[in-house]
Order: structure tokens, then sequence, then C-alpha cells
């Protein structure tokens, strides 16, 4: 078995540890102001959430979600664990049409009532409408929100089944 021989305090150079330990703690604060930075041009937390906001899922899930609620960490199609909800039916509509291979009439549009939601965990994407672009859903101006947790069952209204 390997051992290990621990330093005594004559062999530690404490002064270079402090050092590269500001080192650290500097380049940690500069990243996270990069971050922060990088956020702020995507994400604009002005504009009030809404009361209602909408999600469209698969009538097969639609019972799990009203007793457990709408998880996060079950959803296939964000690219990290979040809900992602819209206040325009359209889009959360057409959101769904185009990840969900479903027939219309097995979409389920849900309506979710804000004062559930945990203001910190909420995002929101305000993008600007694109007219030149052809596909519906890039030239609208889009209010969409992406929710970091489960959102409870009792947040949660099932307004229609979708018929198309």
């Amino acid at each position: 078995m390997n051992e290990y021989k621990v330093p005594s305090g004559r062999d530690i150079d404490k002064e270079r540890m402090l050092n590269q330990i500001d080192d650290l703690i500097e380049s940690m604060h500069k990243r996270l102001k990069e971050l922060d930075e990088q956020e702020a041009k995507y994400e604009n937390r002005r504009k009030p959430l809404p009361e209602k906001l909408y999600h469209v899922t698969t009538r097969e899930n639609t019972q799990k979600i009203m007793s457990e609620g709408l998880d996060p960490s079950k959803l296939y199609f964000e690219e990290r664990e979040v809900v992602g909800l819209s206040d325009d039916i359209e889009f959360a509509l057409g959101v769904a049409r185009l990840t969900q291979d479903e027939k219309p009439e097995n979409l389920v549009l849900l309506e979710i009532d804000t004062h559930y939601l945990t203001p910190s965990r909420v995002h929101n994407y305000l993008r600007e409408p694109e007219p030149e672009n052809s596909d519906p859903l890039e030239a609208a101006a889009i209010h969409e929100v992406h929710y970091e947790l489960t959102i409870p069952n009792e947040a949660i209204k099932i307004i229609e089944h979708h018929q198309q």
C-alpha cells in the first residue's frame, strides 16, 4: 500500500499558496462577471412575468403531470433541465408540434399560474422579431420563460385537449 507524506509546515510555501488562491478567486470573479454579462444580453427581467404561462405536452404525459407536477428533469427537448413556457399559446403549440412526434389531437395545452413559481428560478427571454425569417416561430417576437424547478401540480390547469 502506498503511503502519503503530509508536508510539514516548513515544506509549504505559504506565500505562494496564498497568491495562487488569490489568483483563483480573481479568475472566478472575472468568469462570473463574464457569464452575468452574457446572460444579460439574452435575458431581460424587466418585463413583468404574466400571471399565466403555457406549456404543451402529450395526452399520455398529462395524467402524470397533473399528479406529480411538471418536472424539468423529465423533459427531453431542452438543452438543460428547465421547463419551457410561453405567454403565447400559438408559440407553445408550435414548439410542441416541432419537438414532439404527435398528432395535434394528442397535444394538451396546460396553463401555469406563475404565482407558484420561485422568482429566482424564472428566466425571461425576450426575443426581437425577425420579420425576414420564413419560419413563423422565428419571425415573431417571443417571450419565452425557462423555469428551473418542478412546477407543482396545483399551479397547473388543463385548458384544452388541442384539436386540429
